[in-house]
């Protein structure tokens, strides 16, 4: 696993590149290597459609091209990763890849329903709210998750919450149950995107506010929150950045500037990914955004332990 004196060191070098010469360089790739996954979510098509998953070879052919690119930072996901192989190849050799080629932070994105053992830097679990709400608009798996992140030894594991206008009532009840499982450092909020059109589980900007101002008081009164106060100010706002300029996705073997949904102005307009947010405002020197991106990294190096 990455230290966080070496990403330190690589993320002053990126900020010298864009602040002082101004270079307009990428920093984030995302490789999707399957579209297969075990649940059926609400708010999801992306999921089981009718693509092939990468082979091993159309992985190394899609870091290669964010390296070639300068990314060196990736985000490993699906569909649900853990799913993915080819032939005896696993998800965790994709990770050992992106090591071997020189990537500085791997990070991966799971459902959380299979066994969460990954060297990856950091780990995301998918979790919409409460026990009852969860299984209702993911499928019946929220025990399973729970008690796999019980039994995970990765030192930076972390969960993704969609907010929705199904689950956004749980917002604190959610924080203060997270906040008593001791694996988990913390919650990362989303809202809803309306990738396909304007659907029943959309939140409109005046309620996003609404609810933004009870993240920043549950962050305030000391939940474990990753989302940074600048980028929530900015999605209050609504003057982030986007398209996003600094992020790609590799999908299908094909590159994609931002997300697969480029081009679709609606889902753009009304974009909930609120990671990129941070991504955004972290080489422009926001304090909380940059303090937001040192908690991507663990703070320890041991991979055995994680694997054990």
């Amino acid at each position: 696993m990455l230290n966080k004196i070496d990403y330190i060191f690589y993320g002053l070098g990126y900020l010298f590149n864009t602040n002082v010469l101004g270079k307009e360089k990428p920093f984030v790739g995302a490789l999707v290597i399957n579209e297969k996954c075990n649940l059926k979510c609400n708010h999801c098509q992306v999921s089981n459609r009718p693509l092939q998953d990468l082979t091993y070879e159309d992985a190394r052919n899609g870091l290669k091209t964010f390296y070639d690119m300068g990314i060196r930072s990736i985000a490993i996901g699906g569909g649900e990763p853990f799913l993915w192989e080819d032939n005896d190849r696993k998800v965790e050799d994709v990770v050992k890849l992106a090591r071997t080629m020189g990537f500085k932070l791997v990070v991966i994105y799971t459902n959380g329903t299979f066994p969460l053992k990954i060297s990856t830097d950091a780990l995301f679990v998918s979790i919409d709210g409460l026990k009852e709400t969860n299984d209702r608009l993911r499928g019946t798996s929220y025990d399973r998750i729970i008690q796999n992140i019980e039994n995970s030894n990765h030192p930076n594991l972390w969960i993704n919450y969609t907010i929705n206008s199904k689950n956004c009532q749980e917002i604190e009840p959610f924080c203060k149950e997270m906040q008593s499982i001791k694996k988990i450092k913390g919650v990362l909020f989303y809202f809803h995107t309306p990738y396909y059109g304007i659907d029943d589980l959309f939140i409109n900007l005046t309620e996003r506010k609404k609810i933004i101002k009870r993240i920043i008081l549950l962050k305030r009164a000391g939940y474990k929150i990753l989302n940074s106060f600048s980028c929530l100010q900015a999605v209050y706002n609504d003057d982030w950045e986007r398209p996003a300029k600094m992020c790609y996705v590799y999908a299908n073997n094909k590159l994609f500037q931002c997300c697969r949904s480029i081009g679709n102005q609606e889902a753009c307009t009304n974009c909930g990914y609120l990671s990129y947010a941070e991504i955004i405002h972290a080489p422009r020197l926001r304090f909380s955004s940059v303090r937001t991106a040192l908690n991507f990294l663990p703070l320890e190096n041991n991979i055995r332990e994680v694997l054990a």
